[in-house]
């Protein structure tokens, strides 16, 4: 499976954090291929950053339990939030 997703975050901007599709991406037709391109997207991103925390682990830029508690705590706080 091929799923380009491009992430701009840029705090000095009114929307700091953008997503976009790669130009050739098969772009939703309808409301329910929106939400289920929106699933598949963050399984993809939640993959890409158990990567990026094993990668960081590896290499000794840090401590992977110390990275998955702190992720851990950061998406407990959006879930009080709602």
């Amino acid at each position: 499976m091929k799923n380009t997703i491009y992430i701009e975050i840029d705090t000095e901007k009114e929307t700091p954090i953008m997503f976009g599709k790669s130009p050739d991406s098969i772009m939703p037709k309808n409301a329910q291929e929106a939400g289920e391109m929106v699933l598949v997207d963050i399984k993809c991103l939640t993959e890409a950053l158990m990567s990026l925390i094993y990668l960081a682990d590896q290499n000794k830029y840090g401590n992977k339990n110390e990275l998955l508690n702190e992720t851990i705590l950061k998406l407990e706080s959006f879930s009080k939030t709602e």
